[in-house]
């Protein structure tokens, strides 16, 4: 098997016209299963060793444009306000941004009378963008010198879980942050898949060949098999399974 990527073709095997500005390359391409890479930095806590900080915890690592601009402020103070929420998964939060670790703590200030909580993560003084170019944070199509508002979700093993990705302009949504974490964590405990718009204690899914008996003493519940391929379990008794 071959590949073109700089010659790709589409499904009639004509070869696809792409302009010479789109071809691109980076030494590193961050991808769900790598390893996240271990780095110090200076944080609106002080100087910071990644691998030090986070290992045998889950985090949520994510890059904003700038300190003292709106939808970062509503970000940032969203995350303040939903802090016991990260803490109760056991997920620590580190934020990147060019600006200033000095500007930062003004804005936090800011933050904190605007929203009435402290934030209590640190924010990290990416100088000149160096670690939103390595790490894939900076799209030139959008922005010439800001990054977008990427974010990886890391396993306490340091493996990258989850990767979203958001234009400048649109605030992330912390309850779907949440809800991921959760999921990833519900996978790691029990092997289950969780369907589309779960949210905790919702029927997950189970695999078809697994014995009834493992899945009524794993969960406390039996299970559904809706259609050949789509069996369900109730994630809490408190929710039935869709006939």
């Amino acid at each position: 098997m071959t590949f073109q990527f700089f010659a790709p073709r589409g499904t009639d095997g004509a070869l696809l016209r792409v302009p010479q500005s789109f071809r691109r390359s980076v030494k590193w391409l961050p991808q769900i299963g790598d390893i996240f890479p271990d780095f110090t930095i200076e944080t609106t806590l002080g100087p910071l060793n990644f691998r030090n900080w986070a290992e045998g915890s889950w985090v949520y690592l994510f890059s904003h444009p700038a300190a003292h601009t709106p939808v970062c402020t509503t970000e940032v103070g969203s995350i303040a306000m939903h802090w016991p929420d990260f803490e109760g998964l056991g997920a620590k939060v580190l934020g990147f941004t060019s600006s200033s670790v000095d500007e930062q703590l003004e804005w936090h200030g800011d933050i904190q009378r605007l929203y009435g909580v402290p934030v209590c993560f640190p924010t990290a003084n990416d100088l000149g963008g160096a670690m939103a170019k390595f790490l894939g944070m900076r799209h030139e199509k959008e922005h010439k010198s800001w990054p977008i508002r990427k974010s990886f979700v890391l396993d306490p093993e340091m493996k990258i879980r989850a990767i979203f990705e958001y234009p400048i302009y649109i605030g992330r949504s912390t309850a779907e942050t949440l809800r991921v974490i959760k999921a990833l964590q519900l996978v790691n405990q029990t092997g289950a898949a969780t369907p589309a718009d779960w949210t905790e204690f919702d029927p997950i899914i189970i695999d078809i060949g697994e014995r009834e008996l493992e899945v009524v003493r794993k969960f406390g519940a039996v299970s559904r098999q809706l259609l050949p391929y789509l069996r369900l379990v109730r994630g809490d008794k408190r929710h039935e399974i869709p006939s």
